[in-house]
Formats: structure tokens, C-alpha cells, sequence
């Protein structure tokens, strides 16, 4: 309600503000006005732009634009001449010949409080007391940014209520006599001159000064007295003046002393006792000090019963004193950070016990001893970051009752202590990124005695197992595996990215399984609001998938570049068991196997019914087979192509213990025998005639007989087989006989399943059957003839003839 009444009063106030522009908007025939909340005034004075931007009763705003001379009495009017504005400024504007009160009361502006006139560029001339004539009411006149060089001795004699001056930025040497007039200034700026030589008794008549900077003044050297008469200065400011040393009483008249900044300065030490008077003193600041200062003097900040911030940065401090702070109980903020630091004294903080805000980052620690912080009850920050701290015991954060930031990166911890953090109820945010953390050191042993036994008990648990965090950050360390309590202990955020993570969890995360789910569900946090996994070499597992859609879809929680983005799609959609999705992939799958089985049966079909025939036919004949146990083999070629006989198909056959191998060379000389004779040799169901069947052989056999005679003969013969070898020359009745053969007693030497389909038609050569055999072809190794017969202990010669021979193999045939 407040709230709604205040915006209806800006409202108000702001249309009151326009009205008032626009009806104060001035008609000038040099200037052009606009504008809506303030009135901007565009003109053109003797071809010098000038913008004049103001706001009834508040400011007024000069700004010139390339001009080095001004008429200021061609100025518009711009105000009514009856309300005082609280502050006007020229900007870039050259310096008046006459007061600044003239030009004021010729615009209309009877009184303001504040003046500002800066120019950037050199001024043509210098400023003189004629320029602050009138100005009686002013309290605050900003004079910096002019370069200017000089200021005379009685140039603020008229403005004697100034309690505000700046002049800094400027090349300005100070007199003794420049400041006397100005007995209620409160703040003095004159940082950014050059005042090496400044007297004594410069700020001897400010007793009314409160705040002074000398910033980058190009002060070398205080003397012991410089600041007597100043009694009342709460400020000080030295920064970035080279100074080397300070006397030891230069701050003792200070008395109200309440802030300090010493920062970029040239310090090889401080001096004992060098704020022993200043007991208002609440911040000390020395920061970016150029020379390695090592050590500080004991006590220095001690008995300082309001001190209450402490910043030491980047000075080169390797040595803190154990009573540094000794008696100064009020301090909440203190730094040390970006020194080099390689041990702080156990008793350092002992009287801290309302430090807020403790920084000791980028030092040299190796250790942190076990009661560093023992006071420190009320410390809510700690920053212990880029040190080369490894362990850090249970005891070290035990007593940090209030701690709710800490942060431990970039060190070299290795094990974390089980009970860190077991009196700390705080929603702490935590970071141990870019340390040497892993899950084997993380097996925390607990120990206990039993009767006269020490009993160890290993803990699966981490050190934040019974720690609630907004923030947990265990990124860049070399876990493998997730502990279950990261997930379950009502953290926000967890950042554990940049580890050799696998697995989520090193229990297999059964808490997905559908049945214990509703158990589990109560154990992962509501809470966790984002995780970071990114840069883990996570496996495109159903146990992780499951995890992530889990804390997806249920807790709506945030993952931060999900690594396990590159697995395959089929591979999320599987482990998230969704019954859309599979009974899509199901119908899917079945719709395409039917329209594949039914595609393979159209082109296949006659083959299809051979092959079911073929087994039919197997079946029911099978009663009839010959058992191959007593099977023989003869091997009928002309002497011609023995050659052949002897290298490729001999080796062979000797592989097949179930056949009695016989080979039978017809010369020239037996050629005459009857064809009758020649084609009906395998009567006996227990042999197999294999006639190596070239154009020698019918050369050599059938010269004088005629071809359809040969064929007719060739399609009645029973248990005899031909192999056409393109052994001789070109015969037409031989191509005629390959080509008109029958393919169920026949088969070609090219053929590249010969030796699977030679097997089955000899296992099977007392039906005749179209053979389709499709199994790889394995190429004979090939021996020569004395060889063979040397090897083979089983050959003989039988009685029909000097060239017949008897091979039983040794080892099981393989069809």
C-alpha cells in the first residue's frame, strides 16, 4: 500500500517536473528547445555550440562544444530567477572573464550549492578570486580535470562555507595560505597532483576535516607532524605514492581515525606501534605494495577494540605474527590473500570470534593446524582457494558453527576427513575443484574399540553424507564413481564435471528399478535444482540413462551439458522402457521381418519347394540309404590326366576315413572294351564310380562312338559320377556332353562349391537328386604322385591292373 502511494507521488512530482518545462521553456532566437522530463536547449552563439540541459529547482547543465571563447552574456534565459538550483556545471567551457555569479544570475539562477566546471583540455587561462565572487551560499565546488598549474593564495577567500573541494587531476603545487579560509571543509580532494614538497602546516587550519586523499600525489615522504590539526579526520587515503617508510607517531594525532588505504605504495616493513593511538580505527587497507614486505611487526593490529576490516593483499607477507590481532575482538573481515604465506600460527585467531569474512587464498599453505579456526564460531566465509594444502584433518572446520561458503580449490587434497563438516548445520556451498580427490581415498575407515580389540569399519559414505549444501563443486578431481549420498543429502547444485565418472551411482542405482521406487523415491532430494556432469566418460548404460531421465522427468532437475548426448537414440528409448516405444519398435519389427519373409519366398520359391521336396524325399527313403561305413570309391581317368588325379583329387578323398578309395588308369590300349562294360562298372550299391570325365578321357575312350549313344549311356549308368575337367584339347562333342549333362550324377571342375557338392552326391549317389549345396570351397593342396604314394601307408595294387591302388583314410570325414 506504501509502495502504490510513493509511485503516486513520483508520478505527481514528475508531471508537476514537465509541466514546469514546458512552460519555462525559453524562446530564444539563437536556441532551439526540447525535450520532455527536463528542458534541452540546442544553440548557436557566434558559431559556438553550446547545449544547456536543466531541471527546474535541480540542476543546470552547460556543455560547450569546440570552444575555446564564450560570450557568456548571450546565454539564454533559462530560469524564472527565483528558485536556487541545487547544482550547475560547465563542462568543456572556457573560463568566464567575469564571476561565475554574473553568468549564473544572467541565466537566472539566483543561488546554487554546487559548482562543478571541468575542461578537459588546457585551460587558456587560470582561475582567480574574481571567478567565486558572490558565491557566498556555496558548499560544494569541483574544480578537477582543468590542468591547471596554479592556484593563488586568496582564491577561496569568498567561499568560505565550502565544506566539499575537489581539485584533483590537476598539476597543482599547494601554499600554506591556499586553505585557510576554508575552516568548514569536511572532504579536501587532491589526489592526482604533484605536491613532493608540501609543508607541515598545509592542513594545520582544517579542523573541521573529516576526508582527505592524497592519492597519487607523488608524496615520497610525510614528516612526523604532518597531520597536526587535522584531529577530527576519520579518512586517509595514501595510496600510490611511492612512499618507502612512515613514521612511527605520523598517525598519532589522528585520533578519530576510522579507515586507512595505504595500497601500491614502495613499504620493505611497517613500524611497531604505528596505530597505537588510533583506537577508532575500523579499516586498514595495503594492498599491491611494490616491495616484498616479508613480515609484519607484532601486534600491529592489536588493541584496537573497533577494528573491524584487515586487507594485507599482494605485499609479499610470508611471516604472520601468531598476536597480530591480539585484543582487537571486533574484527569481521580480514585478507591475507595473494601473499606468500607458507604457515599461519595456531593462535592467530584466537580472539576473532565475531570474523565474518576470512580470506587466505593464493598463498603458500601446505597444512592448516587442527585448532586454526577454533574461535572462529561466527565465520560464515572462508576462502582457502590456490594453496598447496593436501589433507585437511577432522577437526580443522569442526568449530565453524556458522560456515556457509568454503571454498578449498586448486590445492592438492587428497583425503578428506569423514566427520569435516559433522558439526556444521549450515546450507553450505562448497568447493573442492581442481584437487586430486578420488573415490578410493574417499573409503573412509572408522575405528572403535570392542572389549581389548581396535575394530575397523570402512565406510562407503562420503564426507558430506550428512550435510545438506546449496552448492557442492567436486569438479576436475578423479572420481570414478558417484557417491549415492550426493544425490540424496538435499543438495541444490552438484558440479561434477571434468572426473572419470562411468557410473551415477555405486550401487548400479537400483532405486529406479520399478520396484523400489516408491521406496527411493522419498531419498532423492526434492531439492536438487542442477547438476553439472559434463566431461565424464559416462557409459551409455540403462543405469545412467535411467538416472538422468529420472531427475529430468520427476525432480524437473537441471542438467548441465548431459554427456550421455552421444549415444545412439535407440539405445535412451530402450533403457526408458517406455510401452509406446516398444510396442512401436515391436510392430515396427514384426511388420518388416513378414514383408522380408514374404519378399524372400517370392524370389526363392522354386528353390524352396526343391529343398522341402528334397527332404521329404530324404525321409521317406531313408531306409533305403547305404551305409557309407562300406562305401568304395573308384577312381576311373585316362593315363593322360593322372597328373590331375594324383595332385587334386586323391588329397582330398584321403580325408574321408568312411570311403575305400580305389583309382583305375585306362590307357589307349583298353580302349576297345565294350561301351556297355565301361559305363555300367559301380553296379554294386556299395561302390562309387568317379570318372574324371575330360576331353582325353573321351579322346582316349570313346573315339568310335557315337555321341548319342555315349549320352544315353551316361544318363542310365547307376552310383557313378563324372567330374568335367577342361583337361585337352577342344573337343565339340565334349562341350556338347557339359552342356546336355545330367546335373544329378555330373559336376564341373570350376565349380567353386565342388568339393562340398562332389561329397554329397558320392554320400548320396544311389538317388538321383539335383544337388544345391552352398558351403565355402576349400581349395586341395596339391602332391606329387611318388610323394602321395609314399606317405600313404594304406596304398596298395589290386589285381586288374599294375596301376590300381586302395587308400582308407585315418581321420573323420567332416560332411
Amino acid at each position: 500500500m506504501m509502495d502504490r502511494k510513493f509511485t503516486h507521488v513520483l508520478m505527481a512530482a514528475l508531471a508537476v517536473h514537465v509541466i514546469s518545462a514546458s512552460v519555462m521553456c525559453p524562446s530564444h532566437p539563437n536556441c532551439v528547445c526540447g525535450g520532455t522530463l527536463a528542458i534541452e536547449l540546442n544553440c548557436n552563439i557566434d558559431g559556438r555550440i553550446v547545449k544547456i540541459n536543466l531541471l527546474p529547482s535541480t540542476y543546470i547543465n552547460i556543455k560547450c562544444e569546440n570552444t575555446t571563447t564564450l560570450d557568456y552574456s548571450q546565454l539564454p534565459k533559462c530560469a524564472n530567477g527565483t528558485n536556487s538550483f541545487k547544482s550547475v556545471s560547465f563542462k568543456d567551457c572556457p573560463l568566464p572573464n567575469s564571476s561565475f555569479n554574473d553568468i549564473l544570475m544572467h541565466i537566472g539562477v539566483p543561488k546554487t550549492m554546487s559548482l562543478i566546471f571541468q575542461n578537459a583540455k588546457e585551460l587558456s587561462g587560470y582561475f582567480d578570486r574574481k571567478h567565486f565572487a558572490g558565491l557566498k551560499d556555496l558548499t560544494k565546488l569541483l574544480l578537477s580535470v582543468n590542468g591547471i598549474k596554479h592556484l593563488p593564495d586568496n582564491l577561496f577567500v569568498d567561499v568560505q562555507n565550502l565544506t566539499w573541494l575537489n581539485i584533483r587531476c590537476n598539476n597543482i603545487k599547494l601554499s600554506e595560505e591556499l586553505f585557510k579560509p576554508l575552516e568548514r571543509l569536511e572532504t579536501l580532494e587532491i589526489s592526482h597532483n604533484h605536491m613532493t614538497n608540501m609543508s607541515s602546516n598545509l592542513f594545520s587550519h582544517l579542523t573541521l576535516l573529516r576526508k582527505l586523499s592524497l592519492w597519487q600525489s607523488n608524496v615520497t615522504k610525510f614528516s612526523k607532524d604532518f597531520f597536526t590539526g587535522v584531529d577530527v579526520l576519520e579518512e586517509l587515503d595514501l595510496s600510490s605514492n611511492g612512499l618507502n617508510e612512515l613514521p612511527t607517531s605520523i598517525f598519532k594525532p589522528l585520533r578519530k581515525l576510522k579507515k586507512l588505504t595505504l595500497f601500491s605504495n614502495k613499504f620493505s616493513t611497517l613500524p611497531e606501534n604505528l596505530f597505537s593511538n588510533n583506537k577508532k580505527l575500523e579499516t586498514v587497507i595495503v594492498l599491491n605494495n611494490d616491495v616484498k614486505m616479508k613480515e609484519l611487526p607484532r601486534s600491529l593490529f592489536g588493541n584496537l577494540p573497533n577494528l573491524n576490516q584487515v586487507y594485507i593483499q599482494r605485499s609479499g607477507i610470508e611471516v604472520v605474527p601468531y598476536d597480530i590481532f591480539t585484543n582487537s575482538s571486533l574484527l569481521k573481515n580480514i585478507s591475507f590473500a595473494f601473499n606468500d604465506i607458507e604457515i599461519i600460527p595456531e593462535s592467530t585467531f584466537n580472539d576473532q570470534i565475531n570474523l565474518l569474512e576470512l580470506d587466505l587464498s593464493h598463498n603458500n599453505l601446505k597444512s592448516l593446524h587442527s585448532k586454526l579456526f577454533s574461535s572462529l564460531v561466527r565465520l560464515e566465509k572462508l576462502n582457502l582457494c590456490y594453496n598447496s594444502i593436501e589433507e585437511v584433518s577432522g577437526s580443522t572446520f569442526s568449530s565453524l558453527l556458522s560456515l556457509i561458503y568454503l571454498n578449498m580449490e586448486h590445492n592438492h587434497i587428497k583425503t578428506i576427513s569423514s566427520y569435516l563438516f559433522s558439526n556444521n548445520r549450515q546450507r553450505m556451498s562448497i568447493s573442492f575443484a581442481y584437487n586430486e580427490l578420488d573415490d578410493l581415498h574417499m573409503k573412509l575407515e572408522y575405528r572403535f574399540k570392542f572389549g581389548t580389540k581396535l575394530i575397523s569399519v570402512i565406510n562407503r559414505d562420503s564426507p558430506f553424507a550428512h550435510t545438506s549444501l546449496r552448492l557442492l563443486n567436486l569438479s576436475h578431481n578423479k572420481f570414478q564413481v558417484a557417491f549415492d549420498d550426493w544425490w540424496f543429502n538435499g543438495h541444490e547444485i552438484l558440479d561434477i564435471s571434468n572426473n572419470y565418472i562411468q557410473f551415477l551411482s555405486d550401487k548400479g542405482f537400483d532405486i529406479l528399478d520399478k520396484q523400489c521406487t516408491s521406496k527411493y523415491k522419498k531419498r532423492i532430494s526434492p531439492l536438487l535444482k542442477e547438476i553439472w556432469i559434463t566431461e565424464n566418460p559416462l557409459k551409455c548404460m540403462c543405469t545412467n540413462f535411467q538416472f538422468i531421465n529420472y531427475v529430468k522427468d520427476v525432480l524437473k532437475t537441471k542438467v548441465v551439458d548431459d554427456t550421455l548426448t552421444h549415444c545412439s537414440t535407440w539405445t535412451k528409448e530402450v533403457c526408458r522402457e517406455s510401452w509406446a516405444f516398444t510396442f512401436t519398435i515391436t510392430l515396427a519389427t514384426s511388420l518388416t521381418s513378414f514383408f522380408m519373409i514374404v519378399l524372400f519366398y517370392c524370389v526363392y520359391k522354386e528353390q524352396i519347394h526343391l529343398y522341402i521336396k528334397k527332404k521329404l524325399q530324404y525321409f521317406f527313403h531313408q531306409e533305403t540309404a547305404v551305409s557309407e561305413e562300406d562305401k568304395n570309391i573308384i577312381v576311373k581317368y585316362t593315363d593322360m590326366d593322372e597328373e590331375f588325379v594324383l595332385k587334386e583329387i586323391l588329397p582330398e578323398l584321403k580325408e574321408h576315413k568312411n570311403y575305400n578309395v580305389q583309382i583305375r588308369c585306362i590307357n589307349n590300349a583298353n580302349n576297345k572294351d565294350h561301351l556297355a562294360k565301361q559305363f555300367r562298372t559301380g553296379t554294386k550299391e556299395s561302390n562309387v564310380v568317379l570318372i574324371i570325365f575330360s576331353p582325353n578321357y573321351l579322346t582316349s575312350m570313346y573315339s568310335h562312338v557315337n555321341i548319342k549313344k555315349i549320352r544315353g549311356e551316361m544318363l542310365k549308368s547307376k552310383n557313378t559320377v563324372y567330374v568335367f575337367t577342361d583337361i585337352g584339347s577342344e573337343n565339340s562333342i565334349y562341350a556338347f556332353l557339359k552342356e546336355q549333362r545330367d546335373r544329378r550324377s555330373t559336376i564341373l571342375w570350376s565349380d567353386p562349391n565342388f568339393w562340398s557338392v562332389l561329397i554329397y552326391m558320392l554320400s548320396n549317389s544311389t538317388y538321383k537328386k539335383k544337388v544345391r549345396i552352398a558351403t565355402e570351397h576349400v581349395k586341395c593342396s596339391k602332391i606329387d604322385k611318388n610323394e602321395w604314394m609314399a606317405t600313404d601307408p594304406f596304398v596298395t595294387t589290386t589285381s586288374d591292373s599294375p596301376e590300381i591302388y586302395t587308400s582308407r583314410t585315418v581321420a573323420d570325414s567332416p560332411v
